[in-house]
């Protein structure tokens, strides 16, 4: 699907606040409301929108430590990833889950209770997979920028 400036300024905009009212929407990027509606709904049907969230702070939900991992894997084929790829979508602590290129084969990122908490996944995940060659663990100690998304394009 190809994004008009438009299309461009309605996402950049629901970027920022998707809690935004259409019509409040409608008035900054300036269609009427019914057209804004429109045009979102289409970016949500054809997939560029893939879903609305709300973002929380790690801290009022009880999982205060958020650690990046990074995962070796010693074999690559699908079928000897596909057990721990899906046993870290089942896991909740799990929110994101790349394949990467590379020596270092995956990254997640967890956010977990405590250390206690992170270590019995850890040994449930990494530990007992045998094509799990090495695994490094990144505790994060602050958060400078989370921004959810990929950039769009600045077409002023």
């Amino acid at each position: 699907m190809l994004l008009d400036p438009l299309d461009h300024r309605i996402l950049s905009i629901l970027q920022r606040d998707a809690d935004l009212s259409n019509a409040a929407l409608a008035d900054e990027v300036g269609l009427s409301p019914s057209a804004c509606l429109r045009r979102v709904a289409r970016l949500k049907e054809t997939g560029v929108i893939q879903r609305v969230v709300a973002l929380l702070d790690s801290k009022y939900t009880g999982r205060a430590l958020t650690a990046i991992v990074t995962i070796e894997f010693s074999r690559h084929g699908s079928e000897y990833r596909r057990k721990l790829m899906q046993s870290l979508i089942a896991e909740p602590a799990v929110t994101q889950c790349y394949l990467v290129t590379g020596r270092i084969s995956c990254v997640i990122i967890v956010h977990m209770n405590n250390m206690d908490e992170y270590l019995a996944f850890a040994d449930r995940h990494f530990d007992q997979d045998e094509n799990v060659e090495a695994f490094y663990t990144h505790v994060v100690m602050q958060t400078v920028k989370n921004e959810p998304g990929p950039p769009l394009p600045d077409l002023s």
